[in-house]
């Protein structure tokens, strides 16, 4: 969970200032300035991320049950936490851990300009998203009235929709947890990650009259850039060695009652 909280808070810093400034402010004037309204917003994105973890995480759990079985000693670990007690998901999370840290090493390359940002292969989905939010989010110039609670709330649930190289890899790491409800949990506590960073743009955006080109300038500091790139190498890393831990090639690593790896 610690981990999932790291690549959403850091990851965001990086990665979601330059890629969601532009959706901030398109909400912005359907939303507006009051900040219940952005918090609700919010609310609905991380609603989303939690549903889909929930998904993820069952498809991880029938990946587990038609997999080979887990050791006993596997099964018994203390702090492994809830992943291992289904039979077989050691060897499935091994699988699921290598991809996502070989995500998260893509992702790590991307921010700092040496390798393609991954939403570049979501373009034609990404476009009809864009559709999508702008047909939801726009009102009429003639409307005078404000938005619901209920229409914000959906505007965020929407949003979190959008394609993301990030919350691919927070899925796959959902996967890998291996139950609906932990999977659920972890996409949205990664969602609480990113809400710091997210919430800031979207009031910033909106006090600056929606000035995008300032948001672009704080997407473009490189060291909030490569502070990012730093966590993420570093979770990439968390998640090669625990995929090779369970596949029996390094030990595991525990933290009192938490496993590192």
């Amino acid at each position: 969970m610690i981990a999932a909280f790291l690549l959403g808070l850091t990851g965001s810093l990086g990665h979601c200032v330059g890629m969601c400034s532009g959706v901030s402010l398109l909400l912005g004037r359907q939303v507006g300035s009051r900040s219940w309204r952005w918090l609700l917003v919010h609310l609905g994105r991380i609603t989303t991320y939690g549903l889909l973890g929930s998904a993820v995480g069952a498809l991880g759990y029938f990946i587990a049950q038609s997999g080979d079985h887990g050791s006993a000693h596997d099964m018994a670990m203390p702090g492994y936490g809830s992943a291992l007690i289904i039979p077989g998901l050691s060897r499935s999370q091994g699988v699921l851990a290598a991809v996502t840290a070989v995500l998260a090493f893509y992702m790590t390359l991307a921010l700092i300009g040496r390798a393609p940002s991954p939403e570049l292969l979501f373009v034609r989905l990404t476009r009809r998203w864009g559709q999508v939010m702008r047909r939801f989010a726009v009102r009429p110039s003639s409307s005078t009235a404000e938005p619901g609670f209920l229409s914000v709330f959906l505007l965020g649930m929407l949003w979190g929709l959008l394609p993301c190289g990030l919350v691919l890899a927070a899925l796959l790491t959902a996967t890998a947890a291996g139950s609906p409800f932990q999977g659920a949990l972890t996409m949205m506590v990664f969602g609480l990650g990113t809400w710091p960073v997210n919430v800031s743009v979207g009031l910033l955006g909106q006090r600056r009259k929606g000035n995008s080109g300032y948001l672009g300038k704080i997407s473009s500091l490189p060291h909030l850039r490569y502070a990012a790139a730093v966590v993420l190498l570093l979770f990439s890393a968390q998640m090669g060695l625990r995929g090779l831990a369970a596949w029996g090639w390094v030990e595991h690593l525990h933290l009192g009652g938490v496993i590192l790896w």
